[in-house]
Parts: C-alpha cells; sequence; structure tokens
C-alpha cells in the first residue's frame, strides 16, 4: 500500500505555497498589472480615435458648409456677372440702333435732297429732251 508521509506532505505542501506566493509576487502579479494597464491603454487609444473621428466629422460638416457657401457665392457672382455683361451688350446695342438711326436719317435726307437735285436736272433739261423727241420722230416720220 501506499504510505502517506504527511511531515513531507505537509512540506511539500508549504513549499508549494511559498513557490506559489513567490511567483505571483514576481510574475503573476506583473503580468496582470501589464495587462490591466494594456486594457487602460487601448481603452483611452480607443476613446481617443473615437474624439478623433466625432472631430474629423465636425471638420468635414463644416468644410461641406464652407464648400456649399463657396458655391452659392460663385453661382451668385456668375449671375451678376452675366446680367451686368447682357446690361453692357443692351445699352451698347441702344447706342448702336441710334448710330445706325441716325444715319439712316442722314442717307433719307441725302436721298431726299439727291432726288431734288435730280428731279431739277431733268426738268432743266425737258425742253432740250422735247426738242429732240420731236426731231428724232417727226423728221424720222
Amino acid at each position: 500500500m501506499i504510505d502517506f508521509r504527511w511531515e513531507l506532505m505537509s512540506g511539500f505542501f508549504v513549499i508549494f505555497l511559498v513557490l506559489l506566493t513567490i511567483l505571483n509576487f514576481t510574475f503573476f502579479q506583473p503580468i496582470l498589472r501589464h495587462i490591466e494597464a494594456r486594457k487602460s491603454h487601448l481603452t483611452s487609444d480607443q476613446n481617443a480615435a473615437q474624439n478623433d473621428l466625432d472631430e474629423a466629422a465636425k471638420v468635414n460638416g463644416l468644410a461641406a458648409e464652407v464648400v456649399s457657401k463657396a458655391r452659392h457665392e460663385a453661382h451668385r457672382i456668375r449671375e451678376e456677372a452675366h446680367r451686368e455683361a447682357v446690361e453692357k451688350v443692351e445699352a451698347r446695342l441702344v447706342e448702336e440702333q441710334e448710330k445706325i438711326g441716325a444715319e439712316i436719317l442722314g442717307f433719307e435726307e441725302k436721298l431726299k435732297a439727291d432726288k431734288a437735285e435730280l428731279k431739277n436736272a431733268l426738268l432743266g433739261q425737258a425742253p432740250l429732251f422735247k426738242e429732240r423727241f420731236r426731231i428724232k420722230f417727226i423728221t424720222a416720220a
């Protein structure tokens, strides 16, 4: 049969407990502290990353707002420039129409004067024309 020696067994048990206590203080406790510190560090890093994501979302929102305002401002500036260009073209068109209208009036007056001058010239030559006509057709007949 197996003979149990309680003194030896209790000695091994005491040595086991002493060894377990030494290992606990030298290895297990530092490892557990390191694991807890790592968990704490990972949690703080995760919180910092989430804060950075929230901040980035805010910045992206502000950037989108600024871009939207810039687009609206650019559209307003384009519309204003287009309106000013149309006004300038219309003003120039009116000026050119007035200028052409004045030139037409000048041409009409010149045409009337030329017409009156031609009419007077023809009327002045009418007796000579009648005389030649009479000579040509009466003498030819």
